[in-house]
């Protein structure tokens, strides 16, 4: 995998593990592990009637591990620590002769509460004879990464990689820009150099700036695209849309990797689409952002 590849899927999973909630996140774990551990090694353990799962989210043969996963839409200290102690007390009966750890896969990105994490390490003192893990966004990522280009594609899509970038022409960019020319927004357009410093201005990552980077490469084709357009409002159109979503955007309060990836879903449409036209969206963000028609130029405080 490139570093285009790479930066895209870092991205992609970072989206993923944010947004997905409840039985979504606890598919999306188990795509990662059926990938990484096959052949029946993980398995993937569904509610079954009455009985339920017998609290087992999945098991991993080869490792002797049993997984509890918890992806509520708010993680909640009272709830989470009820939640823990109940999955693992209640897989004892079912599955202790099966397992020599357990771990307990959570969604929070920001970490666990003191509460939380206290009653983690008591079951981890308490139990000699059982391993008691915690997994969250890092461990999740490691495990993704461990697997081969095309089984990260098939979990989070396709990702463009350096010779897309090569090879975009008007032909991909042109239904790019024909599908955020209909949002018309009233805005004034006002160009301006581009800060050298506006990457750490905006807080961005180096994923987002390695995409922006890729972008460049042909963000000319863009300019040129705009010269020799029939209808001279065209640019001005694109522009005004994607600088009225991007202060939408901005003011809802999103950080700066969501902002970016809504503005991809907003070029590009929700659904994902082939390399080549992931790299014609970036060329249109990459050839904006070096405008300064989205993002800011400028610190705020200054």
């Amino acid at each position: 995998m490139d570093q285009y590849q790479r930066a895209y899927w870092e991205m992609a999973f970072k989206a993923r593990f944010l947004e997905s909630k409840g039985m979504a996140f606890q598919n999306f774990f188990a795509e990662v592990m059926e990938k990484g551990y096959p052949y029946g090694d993980f398995l993937r353990v569904r509610p079954w009637g009455q009985q339920g799962d017998r609290k087992n989210d999945g098991y991993l043969s080869s490792k002797r591990t049993l997984f509890q996963v918890y992806a509520p839409n708010e993680l909640k200290e009272s709830v989470t620590i009820s939640k823990i102690e109940e999955d693992f007390t209640g897989a004892l009966p079912w599955w202790k002769e099966f397992f020599d750890t357990w771990v307990f896969v959570h969604n929070s990105r920001e970490g666990l509460s003191p509460g939380v994490t206290s009653c983690l390490l008591s079951l981890k003192k308490e139990q000699k004879d059982i391993s008691i893990q915690w997994w969250g966004f890092e461990e999740l990522r490691k495990e993704l990464f461990k697997l081969d280009a095309h089984d990260i594609g098939a979990i989070l899509g396709p990702a463009p990689m350096s010779r897309d970038f090569v090879n975009i022409g008007f032909d991909k960019i042109k239904p790019i820009l024909d599908t955020v020319s209909r949002a018309k927004a009233n805005l004034e357009v006002t160009l301006s150099t581009v800060p050298r410093d506006k990457v750490e201005i905006n807080r961005l990552s180096e994923n987002t700036e390695v995409l922006i980077q890729a972008g460049r490469r042909r963000s000319d084709v863009v300019d040129k695209f705009f010269a020799v357009y029939p209808d001279p409002q065209f640019g001005d159109d694109v522009v005004q849309a994607f600088r009225q979503k991007y202060e939408h955007l901005r003011d809802a309060q999103l950080e700066p990797d969501r902002i970016f990836q809504e503005l991809q879903k907003f070029a590009g449409g929700e659904a994902i689409g082939e390399p080549a036209q992931q790299a014609a969206v970036l060329t249109v963000l990459a050839y904006l952002f070096d405008r300064c028609d989205i993002f800011e130029s400028i610190r705020k405080d200054k």
